[in-house]
């Protein structure tokens, strides 16, 4: 199914979703994140974008799930992976998770 779409037309379709998040449209960002998920699966800007739309419609927990999962998983450190991952925490008030996730952001992204 993956294969009727060109590339450029994945492109306008992510941009169209990140659109939608800044327009706070979130219920229709994660529609069209979760469609473009299930055709492309181990697409990690995907994923990412999925989980944060789940996060700004309240799922926190979701968006936990899908940051823990492949292909998120392998991009464990990665600064914006590490902030959507604090704030679901912060969302379902596990501070300490949360804090523990905020150390590690910062101690990966200290200028030395």
């Amino acid at each position: 199914m993956a294969a009727i779409l060109k590339p450029a037309q994945v492109t306008s379709l992510k941009v169209l979703g990140f659109l939608y998040l800044r327009l706070g449209a979130f219920d229709r960002a994660g529609r069209l994140f979760q469609a473009l998920a299930r055709l492309f699966p181990e697409d990690a800007e995907l994923a990412k974008s999925l989980a944060a739309a789940e996060l700004e419609m309240g799922h926190a927990q979701r968006a936990l799930a899908l940051l823990s999962a492949s292909p998120l998983a392998e991009l464990a450190s990665d600064p914006a992976l590490l902030l959507l991952k604090a704030r679901a925490h912060w969302r379902l008030e596990q501070n300490e998770a949360a804090f523990a996730v905020m150390d590690v952001y910062l101690s990966r992204n200290q200028k030395t």
